[in-house]
């Protein structure tokens, strides 16, 4: 419960960063020291129904503002390729569950229970 707390304020300081269009430039100008925490929460995060909005908004941020340094800090590219592995497997979650529900409907449909 503390975790689930603790990422919800988080997501609430990075949603109010949005409303005010500060994102960018908070997240800009980071070393590694200060661009590992938001990658590992990121992470840990991104797949969380509660959440994904905001923190797939922030990763897309994150990609653009930190692409061209990718390959300078191993510990940085790990994090970024355990991002794009997470969000890949969601994405291939995601594609499964709608094949699925599609065959569902089309069985409901078939035998008449809509």
């Amino acid at each position: 419960a503390v975790v689930s707390t603790q990422s919800t304020g988080v997501v609430s300081v990075l949603q109010e960063l949005f409303r005010r269009d500060a994102m960018r430039s908070v997240l800009s100008g980071r070393n590694e020291e200060t661009l590992r925490p938001i990658l590992s929460f990121l992470v840990k995060h991104v797949t969380d129904p509660k959440h994904c909005t905001v923190l797939v908004d922030v990763t897309h941020i994150l990609a653009d503002l930190y692409s061209s340094i990718l390959g300078m800090s191993p510990a940085i590219d790990a994090l970024f390729e355990r991002l794009r592995k997470r969000l890949q497997w969601e994405i291939r979650v995601q594609e499964q569950y709608m094949k699925l529900q599609g065959a569902m409907e089309c069985i409901f449909t078939a035998s008449g229970l809509e």
